[in-house]
């Protein structure tokens, strides 16, 4: 809370788990399975144009309700032994990006611009194939898809539907000699995958990854961005972030100390502590020492020295000064604990509103602040409900006109998703 001061509609406010009550039914909406491949793509951030999250429901499989076209995969990693689990042998996707604007599946070719598929049908390639059809189900879309990735690998390609028709044209004889090819192997999709990868000399995981590899939805969206060279108020604004969540994690659980609360626990143990580590994967991402901001952050990033701060320690001074005063406040009751949440979340959305700016063009920055802006939105409103359940009538609108807020100025996420589809429901 500074004193002073595809963009993605991410649905990674799977982060704010435990914020609010959710009252939609949405038993009368249908869902779609959108299956992503190179091959089976697992642990990937899928979303829709509404910023819907899909579930991974294994092997590849998101499903969506009622998503809305284009939908888009971030990140992930290949499945290489089909066994739906990410061990030794498998590959990581990186910046590889896919993407479909219709239907149930995703793969290379349905992310090729459509002026380029059409080039396609002279090798045998109709719609119904490039865009019903994966790699596992069609060795004709194995071919395609395989020659695609060589490219894409061979020429840092991270988004293909950039591949225009001059270049398709120089493919289409490599994509047809593939096809009759793969066609005659007798071998498997995946065997025939398996084979492309060693001859690329792809990196595949071995035991010594295991231990990093992200299974949490922002880490993951933060790793499948591109490195940025950033300003030195970029470098401040994500020290200050982290800083700025700590603190609302440590007042929530200080103050649910002295007046229980589900709460200020919730929010604090569930939403908060996610929040953290979305921003300290941006410390790491970026290998910023954040303790050492007046010598241009060099030291890299240290997770012991993070970690080793206890609570209402800060390594900014104006965060630890503004811990003290709300602590002061909060303790009086457990309407002014409430309040507390109230004041803590209106400051935070006020400067992720100006760190935005700040960040504009940085598409993981952007994506990390644009998802704890979402996160504090359904705070404001569960501490908003926890205070008139307590007979504060006018809930946070009691503090005064800066804190009183509408659902048009603070949008409802509800369900924990904080992400809502095409009809407002979730």
């Amino acid at each position: 809370m500074k004193t002073s001061i595809l963009s993605i509609s991410l649905a990674s406010s799977l982060l704010f788990l435990g914020c609010g009550d959710s009252s939609n039914n949405t038993s009368s909406l249908s869902t779609t399975d959108i299956t992503v491949e190179r091959g089976p793509v697992l642990n990937a951030v899928v979303l829709d144009a509404a910023g819907q999250a899909g579930e991974h429901l294994g092997n590849g499989v998101y499903r969506f309700i009622d998503p809305e076209y284009p939908v888009e995969s971030y990140g992930g990693y290949i499945d290489m032994n089909r066994n739906n689990s990410v061990d030794v042998g498998d590959i990581e996707m990186k910046q590889l990006r896919l993407r479909t604007n219709s239907g149930k599946v995703m793969t290379l070719a349905t992310t090729l611009d459509g002026n380029v598929t059409s080039l396609l049908t002279d090798i045998g390639y109709s719609d119904e194939l490039l865009f019903g059809q994966t790699p596992s189900t069609n060795m004709d879309i194995a071919a395609l898809s395989d020659e695609l990735y060589m490219y894409c690998y061979e020429n840092n390609i991270s988004d293909p539907s950039k591949i225009g028709l001059s270049q398709m044209q120089n493919l289409q004889q490599k994509i047809q000699e593939r096809k009759s090819f793969y066609e005659s192997s007798g071998l498997s999709a995946s065997d025939l995958e398996d084979d492309l990868m060693k001859e690329l000399n792809v990196d595949i995981i071995d035991e010594s990854d295991l231990n990093n590899i992200t299974t949490n939805v922002m880490g993951t969206m933060i790793n499948a961005t591109p490195l940025a060279e950033l300003t030195e108020e970029q470098k401040y604004t994500i020290a200050y972030m982290w800083n700025e969540e700590k603190l609302a994690k440590d007042i929530y659980l200080a103050l649910n100390e002295l007046t229980p609360s589900n709460t200020l626990y919730n929010i604090a143990t569930n939403a908060e502590t996610s929040h953290m580590a979305a921003v300290e994967n941006l410390i790491q991402k970026y290998d910023l020492n954040i303790l050492n901001i007046d010598s241009n952050y060099t030291g890299g990033y240290d997770s012991d020295a993070l970690s080793a701060y206890k609570s209402g320690e800060y390594s900014i001074k104006d965060v630890g000064d503004l811990y003290d005063t709300l602590y002061e406040k909060g303790s009086l009751s457990l309407k002014d604990a409430l309040e507390v949440g109230c004041m803590v979340e209106v400051t935070d959305i006020n400067d992720l509103n100006e760190d935005l700016e700040t960040v504009d063009g940085v598409e993981d920055l952007v994506a990390v602040f644009e998802s704890l802006r979402q996160g504090s939105y359904s705070h404001y409103w569960a501490f908003d409900r926890a205070l008139k359940n307590i007979n504060v009538s006018d809930g946070c609108c009691s503090l005064g006109d800066d804190y009183c807020k509408t659902t048009d100025e603070y949008p409802v996420y509800e369900n924990g998703s904080g992400s809502m589809n095409k009809h407002g429901r979730l």
